[in-house]
Order: structure tokens, then sequence, then C-alpha cells
């Protein structure tokens, strides 16, 4: 069960896909170098290639500033990093398909404005609709350490192994339906 409060994007806010031309990259710090490297040199890399989607969240009146960003990919679960109990629930394939929620930060510049929150329920939101198109069992997420990791156990995520945390598509949207 979800925790944390969901809030919906406020109007001042618009998500969209990164675009190098318009959003400027160089600017945004979260304070944490290797996703700040990973937006200003790799993110639009990695899009063109199809490895991973990239939106950011941007204020209306400035569009070109990051108020944060996230990223979405395919991935799947190992059937044997889950449960007993999970098992019963699914076909007998060897792999499990998901979506993996990568990277996730939210800009200094916009700390106490419940970024990270919004943030999160773009990428559950997104994450629904897509395996509406192309079937996702659920999101996983590796959290770089442990104030990440409180904060996605805050949105109901729960351990799947040491490194990797998941929450099922069907909890995300009965969460998401329920707001």
């Amino acid at each position: 069960m979800i925790t944390r409060s969901f809030v919906s994007s406020a109007p001042s806010f618009i998500f969209e896909p990164l675009d190098p031309a318009k959003h400027r990259r160089e600017i945004f710090d979260c304070g944490v170098a290797a996703l700040n490297d990973f937006l200003r040199a790799r993110a639009r890399k990695e899009m063109e290639a199809g490895i991973s989607a990239c939106f950011v969240l941007v204020p209306r009146e400035k569009p070109e500033q990051i108020a944060g960003f996230y990223t979405l990919s395919s991935a799947s679960i190992l059937r044997t990093e889950l449960t007993e109990a999970l098992l019963k629930k699914l076909p007998r394939y060897t792999q499990i398909p998901a979506t993996l929620l990568g990277r996730l930060a939210r800009s200094l510049d916009f700390k106490g404005q419940q970024i990270g929150d919004r943030l999160m329920i773009s990428a559950l939101s997104r994450a629904v609709e897509g395996a509406k198109q192309v079937a996702s069992w659920a999101v996983v997420t590796d959290p770089k350490d442990e104030k990440a990791r409180h904060f996605y156990e805050a949105f109901g995520f729960k351990a799947l192994t040491a490194e990797r945390m998941f929450m099922s598509m069907q909890d995300i949207a009965a969460q998401l339906k329920a707001r």
C-alpha cells in the first residue's frame, strides 16, 4: 500500500519527453553527480539508441528548465527471484516482463515542491498505460542508497532482491485508480 500522498501535477508544470534542443540539461543539478552526468551526456544517446525513454518535468513559464526527470525502459524479472505466492498467479515463463524505472531525480532548485512525488506518479502512470500496449507485469527499480530505498518503499515498492525493488502493475493501477 502506498503511504505517500499521490499529488497531481500542478498546472504550473508539464511532463514531456526530453528534447536536447529545448531543455537545458547543462544547468540541471540534483546533487548527485552520476544523475547529473547521465542527463547531460547519456540520456539523449540512450533515447536515440532505443535503450530508455527520458521524461522531464518543466515549469510552464520556463519550459527550458528541468525540474526533474525519470527514465523508463523494458526489463525482465527472473522467475527464480519471485516468491512462491507470486509464482502461483503467473505463467511458467523463465522471465516475467517488467518496466524499469531506471533513474529519477529532482533539481535542487525545486526542493520542497513535491517534485519527486510528481515524477513518481507520472512514471507509474506512464508504465501502467504502456503495459496496456506491451505487457509488463511490474515496475522494477534499483535504488542507489537507503534514502532512495525509503522513497520507493513509501510508494509501495517491495524488495525483489538485495538490490532491486518492485511493485506489480495490478497494485499500481489499483492505487492510481483510488486517487
